[in-house]
């Protein structure tokens, strides 16, 4: 164990330097980021692979989208019969198209874009207010209170919660607060299509595995797509898993996928405050009686 250095008050000006430096690093570094890779390792739209990144910073939202050996997708969306869901959609979910030409849905539609701004925000103030208080109690240190070491750990705590779990949360708060709207806009992208209208005998598996700082989710889906296959031939194929080498096991498509979701790389630089403290103890107050005492660490 690293022998700890007696109290000198030359250390609080050096432990508030150094928490405020590495409060304004990470202020202006990415809070979140997240990252997705796709790609089709079998059908036709093999092998188009999908890379896109999220990175959530103290003003705004990038979003970068990157499509690679993207012919094969692009000819697979030109023959794809787009209108080949209407066989596997029986229970009810042809609702969705209707759903889109209701005029009802424009006012919803604000309405919910500013509570996706206001969940955002709530977790970006919590960000800047635990990193402001994480400051300001290192300040504390360089006064006699007795109290400040509680008051500095507590801050600390509030600041790791602040990022792992409250700005993560209103984050996830904002993709999941879609409701209505949210599903009929999923309806009208084409993978959310390709899953849930238009395949059948699918396979779907996933597995959630934890990463430094973060989760990761792989998963991998696949499936017959009936805008694939003949009209005349779509019910034998909806009944029935089409024999392979016939012209119907050709609308056979896999799709994978790994999608990971991390802290800011810079955050984990708030981890060496504690080791800071370590090494650069506090000195405590004293009350008269004790004026002869040793000074005591904090």
């Amino acid at each position: 164990m690293l022998p700890r250095p007696s109290p000198h008050r030359a250390f609080g000006a050096v432990r508030l330097a150094v928490t405020a430096f590495l409060a304004v690093h990470v202020f202006i570094s990415a809070w979140i980021v997240a990252t997705v890779e796709g790609a089709y390792t079998e059908g036709k739209p093999a092998p188009t692979e999908v890379h896109s990144l999220v990175a959530i910073d103290k003003d705004q939202t990038m979003i970068d989208v990157e499509v690679k050996k993207a012919t094969s997708f692009f000819l697979y969306t030109l023959i794809r019969d787009g209108d080949a869901s209407v066989p596997i959609n029986e229970s009810g979910g042809q609702d969705a198209p209707q759903a889109n030409n209701d005029s009802e849905t424009a006012p919803s539609e604000s309405t919910q874009a500013e509570q996706e701004r206001a969940w955002l925000d709530i977790g970006r103030q919590s960000v800047r207010g635990a990193l402001v208080g994480l400051v300001l109690s290192e300040a504390l240190m360089l006064t006699g209170r007795r109290w400040r070491h509680h008051v500095r750990t507590f801050a600390f705590l509030t600041t790791l919660v602040a990022f792992s779990v409250v700005f993560p949360a209103c984050y996830m708060l904002e993709l999941g607060g879609g409701g209505e709207d949210e599903d009929e806009t999923a309806t009208n992208t084409p993978g959310a299509e390709l899953e849930t209208v238009s395949f059948v005998h699918t396979n779907s598996s996933s597995d959630v595995s934890l990463v430094w700082l973060g989760l990761q989710l792989d998963a991998d889906y696949s499936g017959y797509d009936l805008g694939l296959v003949e009209p005349e031939n779509r019910t034998a194929v909806v009944a029935a898993v089409p024999e392979p080498g016939s012209e119907d096991a050709s609308s056979f498509i896999a799709f994978e996928s790994t999608f990971q979701i991390q802290l800011g790389k810079n955050l984990d630089s708030l981890l060496v405050l504690p080791l800071m403290w370590y090494l650069m103890p506090a000195t405590t107050g004293r009350k008269p009686a004790d004026e002869h005492a040793p000074m005591e660490e904090e």
